[in-house]
C-alpha cells in the first residue's frame, strides 16, 4: 500500500499502530514512517486526533484537510515543516488564526466562509510570510471578476492581498503580473514604522504576537475603496 494514496483516518489509526510495532522489532527506518503527504480530506472532522498529530506533524509539508468542519486551525502550530495547506471548504471565518507557519508556501481556503479581508488578511500575512500560492475563490470576501459591477472591489481585494505577500505569485485563478505588484506596492505603501513591527513579530512568541498585531495597525495605512477607484486605472 503506497501511504501517499491514503486519505482514510481509519487506515491512518491502522498506520500508526503497524509503525508502533516496527519500532518495538527494529531500530532500523521504515519507508512508511517517512510521511511528506497527509491526506484527511472528506472525514467529517472537527479537529485532528492527538495522536496523528504528535507522530506524524514534524514530517508532513503537505497536508490536505478539505471538505470537514474545521473552524480553529491552532493544531497545526505542531506541523513545523509545513510547505502546502489544503483547507477548502471547511468551517473557517475570519475569525481563524492560523499559527506562525514559515515555511508555507501554498494555502487554499477556497468555499469557506471569509467575509472580512481586514484585518484578517494581515493577521495571514503575519501567520505566513511567505505564501506563493494563495487562493480565497468561493469566499464572500472575494468578489467575482465577472461581476462587471465588482470590477472596481475586485482590483482592490487582489491589489490589497498582492501589497501584503511580497513573494506571491499566484493569486486565486491568476498569476501575479509585475505590473500589478507595482500598482500595489504604489496604492499600499507602508510606513517604515510598520515594517519595523511586522519584522519583529516574526520573532516573538505567539501570545506577544498576536498582542503586537494591533499596535501594527497604527503604524500601517490602507486606502479607501473610493481612493482605489481614483488610483487604479483600467
Amino acid at each position: 500500500m503506497n501511504i501517499l494514496d491514503m486519505t482514510s483516518l481509519r487506515n491512518l489509526m491502522l498506520l500508526e499502530r503497524n509503525v508502533q510495532s516496527k519500532r518495538l522489532d527494529s531500530d532500523e527506518p521504515d519507508d512508511d514512517m517517512i510521511l511528506h503527504r497527509l491526506s484527511l480530506a472528506y472525514e467529517k472532522l472537527k479537529a485532528i486526533p492527538k495522536i496523528l498529530v504528535e507522530e506524524l506533524a514534524p514530517f508532513v509539508k503537505i497536508l490536505d484537510i478539505s471538505n470537514n468542519e474545521f473552524e480553529k486551525l491552532d493544531f497545526l502550530k505542531d506541523f513545523r515543516e509545513l510547505t502546502s495547506l489544503i483547507c477548502d471548504r471547511n468551517d473557517i471565518t475570519s475569525n481563524t488564526i492560523l499559527p506562525y507557519l514559515p515555511n508555507l508556501e501554498l494555502l487554499w481556503l477556497n468555499h469557506c466562509k471569509i467575509e472580512l479581508l481586514y484585518p484578517w488578511a494581515k493577521r495571514l500575512r503575519n501567520s505566513c510570510p511567505n505564501l506563493k500560492f494563495l487562493s480565497l475563490m468561493g469566499n464572500p470576501v472575494s468578489p467575482a471578476f465577472w461581476n462587471c459591477e465588482n470590477i472596481y472591489e475586485y482590483l482592490h481585494y487582489r491589489l490589497y492581498l498582492i501589497s501584503l505577500f511580497p513573494k506571491l505569485i499566484h493569486l486565486d485563478d491568476k498569476l501575479v503580473l509585475k505590473e500589478e505588484r507595482l500598482e500595489a506596492e504604489k496604492m499600499f505603501q507602508t510606513h517604515l514604522m510598520g515594517k519595523i513591527v511586522r519584522k519583529t513579530q516574526q520573532n516573538l512568541p505567539s501570545y506577544l504576537r498576536n498582542m503586537s498585531e494591533r499596535l501594527s495597525d497604527l503604524f500601517t495605512s490602507k486606502p479607501s475603496f473610493a481612493e482605489t477607484q481614483r488610483n487604479f486605472v483600467i
